[in-house]
């Protein structure tokens, strides 16, 4: 266990001591210190064991990749061919040419996804200051992370993994990154991703002067280290291995970085790979007393206790590690490991047929050129061996018969066609493998081809290498949320309120809280490329679509001009574009003026027409009504002037019938009182009936 004062014995008081220190070797026994020795080069063997197979690999590729030769070459025979076809090599400059322009682009790297609602759009702003600034940090405050990245796509698609380490410089106050050469980050290979993985180690090389500054900021203890002979300014070997050590005895292990140097063997710095934020803690509930000030019945300050139910702190649950180490894979291992697969690992047997191949035809051809065969012994030619110059004559004292008979040439067949063929089979297999294709490398064929049909081609061309892109943004985008992660726990709030010139009401700066700022609670930080389209030839494929589209009135002209050179990498857009004249402006403000006071007016006028309709409408249907009551006021009095017309007729039928009984008067008949008429009321001569008789009743 550590050697800490009683204080800190407590979990909260040893979590506050180890974190604070520089470097805990001084606080270590001996005896531990040896274990934790032992311990961390046993584990760094077991780890660099199990990818062993991927280490050889990888260092096989790059080999291939870098045409590397061997000097000493005797077969078939002395000065034998030795060419390196380099197709391992374009496969990576190919990569590393349309890689790295969509991964590094000319404008801003970085871009931001808000999530939620944002009304008033504060989330937004906020997206917009951290884009901007994480940019301006990758272009001009980070200045290793743009070259590292080109270093990196070069050696990706050789060895299919690259590690890159990411820490906080406490000296330059700002995010730093290193990427590790292939082969020397050493992690078991079993482990599936670096958030489960016990350790971590890293093969140090630092030049003495290194290792005098560490020694001097007391992040080393003083040692001795190696005499480099001639060279005292020779590289000193380390390995830093990040691992779990339970230096507070309660059985769980805790993160820390252990450097050891390797030709001494000794243990020169152990520190905490956390900070007190970093530890989740087991609570109890637990009475407490708790101190409490406050005065008596004269006024004189007193203290008191008061006890009451709090949550004490009494171990340990889990701890999250500080480092970070972010994984660029060109393809998965095909073996389910954490290495990752290569175009030097994949390519290796068909590199190294080809420039077999390509030897044998070199050497055939050699042979085949030079000549030569047996002389016979009867034939003397002073000087021994000979060699002819190109257009030569010599004379000799014999024939040339006896020349002819004395001398038997051997026959060299030269290269065989065969050897052509399965040349150009594999090389085109390899090709296809590393997806160099002609349309890839700028030789598609020109005639009479649509921007659809090219985009097709890449397309097609680019299904390998869209999976690697859509990775290698994956760890970019874990990359940009460290360094935010960075930036909310370390930027000094003056330092990006001033980037931002953010003035509050009375003009001073106003301070801008970074923890607030770069939280990802709401927010995602990407990559501003687009994974789909990685090279020029797709972007500008798809641009003339765009193109296309605006001839046939579908989209705004401008805008597809506008895509078309961003994807052409034309510069300065704007002023490439028509400028409007200002007294077309004027008349075309006029003309809109104009076109929407007509507007106006025309509305005016349909709804003018509509009133008037509607009141038409209502006079028609008040004058239909009263036609309606005048029919039927007319059908009443014509109904009733029928029925007078009725009773009149009647009454004169009846009139005539008593007229027709006695001359001159009205006579009588049988059986009826004053005359048979009806109602007992005779009317006077000449007279007319008086009333309407009963129709119903009446007699004939």
């Amino acid at each position: 266990m550590l050697d800490v004062q009683a204080g800190e014995s407590s979990p909260e008081g040893f979590v506050a001591f180890v974190t604070q220190s520089a470097n805990l070797v001084p606080d270590i026994s001996e005896q531990m210190l040896m274990d934790i020795k032992q311990q961390v080069l046993t584990d760094y063997e077991t780890d660099k064991a199990s990818m062993f197979e991927w280490r050889d690999s990888a260092e096989r590729g790059l080999e291939l990749a870098t045409l590397e030769k061997n000097v000493n070459r005797s077969y078939p025979f002395e000065g034998s061919a030795n060419i390196k076809y380099p197709l391992v090599t374009s496969a990576a400059l190919q990569f590393n040419a349309r890689a790295y322009a969509a991964v590094v682009p000319p404008g801003a790297p970085v871009k931001v996804k808000v999530w939620g609602a944002d009304e008033g759009g504060e989330k937004a702003a906020r997206a917009d200051r951290v884009a901007e600034y994480q940019s301006y940090q990758c272009h001009s405050i980070i200045k290793e992370w743009e070259e590292q990245t080109d270093d990196l796509l070069v050696q990706l698609p050789v060895t299919g993994t690259v590690v890159r380490k990411w820490w906080w410089d406490s000296v330059e106050r700002r995010p730093a990154c290193r990427v590790i050469q292939p082969g020397k980050f050493v992690v078991n290979d079993a482990v599936k991703t670096l958030a489960v993985a016990p350790r971590m180690t890293e093969e140090l090389s630092l030049f003495p002067i290194e290792v005098q500054q560490r020694t001097r900021a007391g992040l080393f203890i003083e040692f001795e280290w190696d005499d480099a002979g001639n060279d005292d300014q020779a590289p000193q070997e380390f390995i830093e291995q990040h691992t779990l050590l339970d230096l507070d005895g309660d059985g769980m292990g805790e993160p820390y970085v252990v450097t050891v140097h390797v030709g001494r063997q000794e243990v020169v710095r152990v520190v905490a790979d956390f900070e007190p934020d970093d530890v989740h803690w087991i609570t109890e509930k637990r009475l407490v007393e708790t101190p409490v000030a406050g005065r008596d019945a004269y006024g004189i300050a007193v203290t008191s206790t008061q006890i009451e139910q709090a949550d004490v702190r009494t171990g340990i649950a889990a701890i999250r590690r500080r480092s970070h180490f972010v994984p660029f894979k060109f393809m998965p291992s095909l073996k389910g490991g954490f290495y990752g697969t290569g175009l030097g690992i994949v390519l290796g047997d068909i590199s190294d047929t080809i420039n077999s191949i390509f030897n044998i035809i070199l050497d055939a051809a050699h042979y085949s050129s030079l000549g030569g065969g047996f002389i016979g012994s009867a034939m003397r030619i002073k000087g021994g061996a000979q060699r002819f110059k190109p257009g030569e004559w010599r004379k000799i004292e014999t024939t040339g018969a006896t020349v002819r008979e004395s001398m038997v040439p051997l026959t060299f067949p030269g290269p065989d066609q065969t050897m052509f063929s399965m040349l150009g089979m594999l090389i085109d297999a390899g090709r296809e493998i590393a997806s160099v294709k002609d349309v890839m490398t700028g030789d598609a064929p020109r005639a009479q081809q649509t921007a659809t049909a090219t985009l097709a081609l890449i397309e097609q061309g680019q299904m390998v290498f869209s999976a690697v892109y859509k990775r290698i943004f994956r760890s970019l985008e874990q990359e940009f949320q460290i360094i935010a992660k960075m930036n909310a726990k370390y930027l000094e709030p003056g330092q990006y309120s001033k980037f931002h010139d953010m003035r509050a009401a009375n003009g001073q700066t106003a301070m801008l809280d970074p923890a607030q700022e770069f939280a990802l609670d709401d927010m995602d930080i990407q990559p501003v490329a687009d994974p789909r389209s990685v090279t020029k030839m797709q972007q500008a494929a798809k641009a003339q679509i765009i193109m296309d589209m605006a001839q046939r009135g579908l989209v705004d002209p401008v805008e597809a001009t506008t895509r078309m050179a961003e994807a052409m990498s034309i510069e300065d857009i704007e002023s490439l574009l028509p400028k409007p004249n200002p007294l077309q402006e004027q008349m075309l403000q006029i003309e809109m003026e104009t076109s929407q006071l007509q507007r106006v007016i025309q509305a005016a006028q349909v709804d003018k027409i509509v009133s008037e309709t509607e009141e038409n409408k209502a006079q028609a249907a008040a004058a239909m009504s009263r036609v309606d009551v005048a029919a039927a006021k007319a059908g009443h009095d014509a109904a009733m002037d029928k029925l007078r017309e009725m009773g009149k007729a009647l009454a004169d039928a009846r009139t005539e019938r008593l007229g027709r009984g006695r001359p001159g008067h009205m006579a009588s008949q049988p059986g009826h009182a004053n005359g048979a008429g009806g109602n007992g009321i005779a009317p006077a001569d000449g007279a007319a009936p008086v009333g309407i008789p009963d129709v119903g009743t009446g007699g004939s």
